[in-house]
């Protein structure tokens, strides 16, 4: 389905805009220190690494000091921006597009995916270095002693190009092994449960694929510093942000090098499971993993029914197995039942390890597929919310609430860990109470959100108000988190009451 010029080019224009930004603040205002020369000690200083100068410049100048510039945390609000704009030109452009669109559940589902995901870089691959520190023991221990890592001086901008491509490339083959190994699918899968496909979904993102794939990293730590590793890697993640739309058709001669919404559009069809490129499309291409959208269309204009459907979406977006519960994008489980079910019913240890090993691209990567136009049975959309209008509309607020805390918990870092672990296990048991009400299922939300309120109105009294000796964590009763607590709890009783008084409103439409 063509969406109209007008909102292809202004898409396009947004997203370069956007990017062009975050590529010049991130290293003067959003950069991290990396500690570590790879034999445990941690070799770092309290000094700020923010650099005067933006774009390569100023993030040249924060690696040279070891520093990481994060690209990541600078786009989140660009992101959101983005989602926005997208979400206004295509109701303006009245988007035909079914796949394409808005759905505010499905929305709040990819959000809160990508909320889940960052609180577990935050909370648990951040404080422990996961990837950090095999990644410098190697680079300290082997790189530098053999001599490659010094033929890759960072200040010099070819090898922040290198180091771009390499790390494509190495992300070409985790993206790639995501598809063929269900162990390592059933974390990616979750980036795949949308039946929409749109900016939103780009941020549908697995907290067990981002603590597994830093291991496909490690070759780059022969050549190249940590901090630079850091910096690229952020930044190939948020180049795949904008190749999550419908508004952009196709791109010309880019087509045949980058990594395009075009190309994008077919990896998240799910009947096949092709191009696994993040910035280049060109490792598809030669390691015969490409499928072009041109060939559904091909198909689509060859059918009987091409005069009475001129325009028809090719893709069936989704995975396989339909979405069961708006908290799986909380808990990112369902996808691991094939392997515990295996482990439950055992009959021997080969029926484990193909469960565990043997994904749904296992033998379709580089077999030849046909993208056809979907069937007349086919349904696009197979999970929707049944929840009414004012229940969404709670649902909203406390997700916006959610969100608050979750920046607090990513960007002060400083913050002392047992307040970040406790501000980030209540944003994920909001999160998760707001995927129960969106199942929808009779009472059975109402209760757990309510529970949910009473525990944290009790652990509000219990640490506002209990004495020192009682209390072994009294030295965090701060200012600041005493006002949050307060805040927090201010909250709960109101929730309470609307729960109370509006309980109808939760109920699923269709027993109404």
């Amino acid at each position: 389905v063509d969406p109209p010029p007008w909102a292809s080019v202004s898409i396009i224009a947004i997203v370069v805009t956007s990017f062009s930004l975050a590529f010049y603040i991130t290293p003067m205002y959003f950069t991290s220190r990396i500690c570590g020369n790879g034999k445990g000690s941690p070799v770092c200083t309290s000094e700020s690494v923010a650099s005067a100068y933006g774009g390569l410049e100023g993030a040249i100048e924060v690696v040279k000091a070891s520093g990481s510039p994060d690209y990541i945390l600078a786009c989140i609000p660009l992101f959101l921006a983005m989602i926005l704009a997208e979400m206004v030109i295509s109701v303006a452009a009245g988007l035909q597009c079914v796949g394409g669109r808005y759905d505010m559940s499905d929305t709040w589902s990819s959000l809160t995916a990508g909320t889940t995901q960052q609180m577990s870089v935050a909370l648990i691959k951040a404080p422990l270095k996961l990837s950090l520190v095999p990644y410098s023991y190697i680079y300290y221990n082997y790189g530098l002693p053999s001599g490659l890592a010094r033929m890759f001086p960072v200040e010099q901008p070819w090898v922040w190009v290198f180091g771009f491509v390499f790390t494509d490339f190495c992300y070409y083959w985790f993206h790639r092994l995501a598809h063929q190994v269900q162990i390592i699918w059933a974390g990616h899968s979750v980036h795949h449960s949308s039946e929409y496909y749109n900016l939103s979904t780009a941020l549908r993102q697995s907290w067990w694929a981002t603590l597994i794939g830093s291991v496909f990293y490690f070759p780059m730590a022969l050549f190249l510093h940590p901090a630079l590793y850091s910096g690229l890697d952020q930044a190939n993640v948020a180049y795949q942000f904008w190749v999550h739309t419908c508004l952009i058709r196709r791109l010309g001669v880019l087509e045949w090098f980058f990594m395009t919404p075009s190309h994008h559009r077919v990896h998240h069809d799910r009947r096949v499971h092709k191009n696994f490129g993040g910035f280049l499309i060109v490792w598809d291409r030669l390691f015969g993993t490409f499928l072009d959208e041109t060939e559904g269309l091909k198909h689509l204009d060859a059918s009987p029914s091409s005069e009475r459907l001129p325009q028809e979406e090719v893709m069936l977006f989704g995975t396989a197995a339909k979405v069961r519960s708006w908290t799986d994008v909380v808990l990112q489980l369902q996808f691991w039942q094939p392997i515990f079910d295996s482990i439950r019913h055992f009959r021997g240890f080969t029926g484990v390890f193909r469960a565990a090993l043997v994904g749904p691209g296992f033998s379709t990567v580089t077999a030849t597929r046909a993208l056809l136009p979907p069937s007349s049975s086919a349904q696009r959309i197979r999970k929707r919310s049944d929840l009414p209008a004012a229940g969404k509309a709670y649902v909203l607020v406390h997700f916006l609430i959610a969100v608050l805390a979750g920046f607090v918990v990513l960007l002060f870092s400083s913050t002392p860990y047992p307040v970040r672990l406790l501000l980030g296990g209540c944003v994920l048991s909001s999160l998760y109470c707001q995927g129960l009400l969106l199942d929808a299922e009779g009472m059975k939300g109402v209760r757990v959100e309510a529970i949910k309120c009473c525990t944290f109105l009790l652990f509000c009294a219990a640490f506002l108000y209990s004495s020192e000796e009682a209390n072994p964590y009294s030295e965090l009763r701060t200012p600041l988190v005493v006002s949050m607590l307060k805040a927090g709890a201010g909250a709960q009783i109101g929730s309470l009451l609307f729960l109370l008084s509006n309980h109808g409103d939760f109920l699923p439409v269709s027993s109404r």
